[in-house]
Parts: structure tokens; sequence; C-alpha cells
């Protein structure tokens, strides 16, 4: 047995590369063929090989990074995420990270799968996990270095290989976040920026609408009892209430609305006007429910949604992955219940900056 059991390898796989572009890519732990190799991501593994392709479509070699995994020792079947000893696994590992931190010294590091996320920056939750949050530049657990989430090779591998193109980004991204010495954007919710106007009065609503008269698109988006899900929603079914909805005219600001009186009627002249509107599947979730509820949807519609899914067809549809991946600085979705308001206003100031 190894230092640390349950079945694990006795061998410890150590750090491979000389890091000379500051950046360290971390898995999460040996598989077989790293076991019998001794190098964390064997370019003969199936893992491996996928993450030297990457590196080499973006010009570089494995020697310019470190290569290291949270656990050090192979875990028994390859298994470690969600395995019943992951959390024991990874506080062992935890000592043999933090000598690997200390003696390259990285200035970014790409976290390949859950796992390297969970441990690099101690998110973790539904909507706190690499498909959430991939592509975005994340404070750590040590200051001053930047966690970059990213799929792990072995999820491309097993039939993922259109999201190739989004590691390539993440890897390029790190590259650039090292070289220039890039720090996360982390926004307060309790101290938005200037323009969310996250508890308007009445006379900040009417304000409001008089100057989006002037906007070059309006973007609105709604939140229903059901809609923490309405990026992958095929269709709205059936009636639904509707708890607040947002609005942004620019790029930067927004404002919310609760779902009451003299809210509602302000938000029905906004919808009905005849300003191009945008939203994130607005066609089939937003558009029903608010015809539902008496509201008419006038001027120009665009579904950014559709947009995204017709010039990437292959990656996911979610507001938040689509606007990591054109570089749009930090994740918001996991503040749906906790910062309502905040959230419903990013989910519109997002759609300004993509067509801005």
């Amino acid at each position: 047995m190894s230092a640390f059991g349950h079945g694990f390898s006795e061998r410890i796989v150590d750090p491979h590369g000389y890091g000379s572009n500051g950046v360290m890519l971390l898995g999460e732990a040996p598989g077989e063929d790293e076991d019998r190799e001794g190098q964390p991501f064997w370019p003969g593994a199936q893992a491996g090989s996928v993450l030297e392709r990457a590196i080499r479509r973006i010009g570089a070699n494995r020697e310019q990074f470190v290569i290291h995994n949270v656990v050090p020792s192979r875990p028994p079947n390859n298994y470690l995420e969600g395995a019943p000893y992951e959390a024991e696994a990874v506080a062992w590992g935890r000592p043999y990270l933090e000598q690997a931190i200390a003696a390259f010294r990285p200035r970014c590091i790409v976290a390949l799968g859950n796992v390297a996320v969970r441990a690099t920056t101690g998110l973790a939750g539904a909507k706190l996990v690499v498909s959430s949050l991939t592509g975005f530049v994340l404070p750590s657990r040590w200051d001053g270095i930047p966690v970059i989430p990213a799929f792990h090779p072995s999820y491309l591998r097993r039939g993922k290989m259109s999201h190739f193109g989004v590691l390539l980004r993440c890897l390029r991204l790190a590259v650039t976040v090292a070289r220039e010495g890039r720090t996360p954007v982390v926004p307060d919710p309790d101290n938005p920026p200037e323009g969310y106007q996250m508890h308007p009065t009445e006379d900040d609503a009417r304000i409001f609408a008089e100057l989006a008269t002037e906007a070059r698109w309006l973007a609105y988006d709604l939140e229903t009892p059901f809609s923490t899900n309405e990026d992958s929603a095929e269709e709205a079914e059936g009636e639904q209430s509707i708890k607040s909805i947002q609005f942004s005219c620019a790029s930067g600001g927004g404002i919310f609305f609760p779902w009451r009186s003299p809210f509602r009627e302000i938000a029905g002249r906004l919808l009905a006007s005849r300003i191009p509107k945008l939203g994130w599947n607005n066609w089939r979730f937003d558009d029903p429910i608010l015809r539902a509820n008496g509201c008419t949807i006038g001027g120009e519609s665009h579904d950014l949604m559709w947009a995204w899914h017709h010039l990437q067809p292959d990656l996911p549809r979610g507001l938040q992955f689509a606007a990591a991946q054109q570089g749009w600085p930090w994740p918001w979705k996991h503040l749906d219940a906790a910062k309502p308001e905040f959230y419903g206003i990013v989910d519109v100031d997002v759609l300004q900056w993509m067509v801005a």
C-alpha cells in the first residue's frame, strides 16, 4: 500500500516540465499508464495524448509547462472524483501540491476537471463545477496565482472532442495571464457596478424607461420559479408566474424590476415598444411566458442563444458558458438564490456586452 492506502498505487508521480511559461497544468490523479511511466499526462496515454495535441496546437511543448496532479498516486481503477475517499485523498496529496507550487512558482494554474477546480479554488456546488466555470480567470488558494478551470482531457476523449477548441482557448489564456500578470476580476454583489440599479424606486424605473427609448438594443430577461435552468430549456411549459424582469439598454448597466405594480406596467410598455430586443432563449422561454401574462413583445426580437448555437452547435448553450468563451471576466450563475437582483442584472448586462 502507498502512504495513503485505500488501494492507491505505491508510486508517487512527480511533476513534469520546467514551467518556463509560468503555467501549471493540474489534473486529478495519474492513470494506469502514468503510474507505469512515472509521468503525469503521459503523451502515450489517452488523456495525455489529448493534452499533448492541445499543447502542440498552441505552438508550445510540454517542457514549457509544469504538469502535475492534485493527488500524485494512482487511485484504484483510476477512480477519484466522487469516490468516498476523494476528500481524504486530496488532503493527503496537498503537501505534494504545495511543494510543487513552492518549487516552480507558477503564475497561473489550469485546473483540469472538477477535482482540480475544488482543490485550487475551494469552489463547490451545482453551478460551481468545471462545466460552469471553464474559461474564467478565478482567484485561488494561493495569493497571486489565478486559476483557469478547463475540461479534463479524459472528458474530451470520452466523446466530447467537440470541446477541444475550448481547451485550446484555456491554455492560450493561461499563457497570456501568466505573461501579463493578470489578476482575477471579483465583483462584490453588495457593492455592484455603478450602472446596476438593484433596488430602484418607481421614479428610477420611469427614468430608465425614458432613457431606453434612445437605446440601440433593449436586453431583457425574466425570472420565474423554474427559470434557473432556462439556458437549456427547449421551451416554456404552461403558464408560469413571474418573479422579476431585468432590462439593460447599454453594456455596464441594468435595472431589476420586481413583478408588481407599478414596475410590471412599466415593463409592459418597454416590452411593447419598437426598440429592438435582445434575449437568451427568449423565443422559447421568456416570450411565451410574458405573452401568457398579457405582455406584447414589440420591435425586432433577437435570441442570442440561438445565434450562439448556430455558430457553435456542438458547445453548451448556457449564457455563462458562452460569455466565458467570449471573454466575460467572472461567473455569476451561482448567485441566483443568494443575490437575485445582482444575478438578474448580470444576465442582461452580458447580452449588451456581447453585441457592443
